[in-house]
């Protein structure tokens, strides 16, 4: 039996250095990866993927920046939450204005992921905020026809509560019955200063049937019909066209003595006492028809 050794074969050999090439470019591969990810300083422009939102219309807006991307890589994500930002001026913009953001981060992330933050300060124009309307000829039909249908949904919503809370004739244990909501009025009202907005006005004669106590010694109870004159608003009317939930609202329309609001000088009086110093107010035509009960 030969105990000679046997070098390996060509084929074996050849097989060997494929191995080590191969493991020799992973290593590399490896290396390369972890370089690009932990050792290469990059650039990181912080403020490229900036929100810019603005509220309100020109001349009174208001302006936030933030950056609400959450999907960056592990190291330039826990950057990027350490970044906060400063815009100026920040508080009753108008169009054309120049807006400054200017951005703050955490050095030591910075330094740590080797991050070379860029472009930390911008200017923006500020542009395309609603204007308020010049004239009441810019209210567009299908705006109006809107503010129709806000109105009835508005009612529905809340008559319960208006039935309950706001007929105060009524004997505290009665339980209104509603037997009709008319729209009387609708004016638009053209605020005299920029803190306040020009809003559209709603007013409706609601007709409630309750109890009444008709005895001034004691308990004598009839069934009476009642009515109040409700104003539904719609604030911040400009050319933006859009009602915002928040915008609309309702309340019960307060006034002295026993006037009767159908007739439209009297209601003229009661509205110019109530909002002339604020505001402008012009009438304006009904729709063709009202949504009654």
């Amino acid at each position: 039996m030969s105990t000679h050794f046997k070098p390996p074969g060509k084929e074996a050999m050849k097989s060997k250095t494929i191995t080590s090439i191969c493991m020799l470019a992973i290593i590399i591969s490896l290396y390369a990866t972890c370089y690009m990810l932990f050792f290469r300083t990059v650039d990181v422009d912080l403020t490229k993927d900036i929100s810019i939102v603005y509220d309100g219309e020109s001349g009174s807006a208001s302006v936030k920046v933030f950056n609400s991307i959450t999907d960056y890589n592990q190291r330039k994500q826990e950057f990027m939450d350490s970044v906060a930002y400063k815009v100026s001026p920040k508080k009753n913009l108008q169009n054309g204005d120049t807006l400054l953001i200017s951005s703050t981060y955490n050095e030591d992330l910075a330094d740590q992921y080797h991050i070379h933050p860029i472009h930390t300060i911008r200017k923006i124009t500020v542009e395309n905020l609603p204007e308020r309307l010049s004239s009441v000829d810019e209210l567009q039909p299908t705006f109006l026809k809107e503010i129709n249908q806000r109105g009835t949904s508005y009612l529905k919503k809340n008559m319960e509560q208006i039935l309950n809370e706001d007929f105060t004739d009524f004997y505290i244990n009665s339980k209104p019955e509603l037997q009709e909501q008319k729209l009387m009025y609708r004016i638009f009202m053209d605020a005299n200063k920029k803190s306040n907005k020009d809003r559209i006005l709603d007013i409706y004669a609601i007709t409630a049937k309750g109890q009444v106590n008709v005895s001034a010694k004691g308990e004598k109870l009839e069934e009476k019909e009642s009515t109040i004159y409700y104003m539904i608003t719609y604030n911040e009317i400009n050319t933006s066209f859009m009602l915002r939930e928040e915008n609309i609202y309702g309340e019960k329309l307060i006034y002295s003595g026993t006037k009767d609001l159908t007739n439209q000088k009297v209601f003229e009086k009661v509205i110019q006492n109530k909002y002339g110093k604020q505001f402008h107010i012009t009438f304006l035509d009904l729709p063709v028809y009202t949504d009654d009960k």
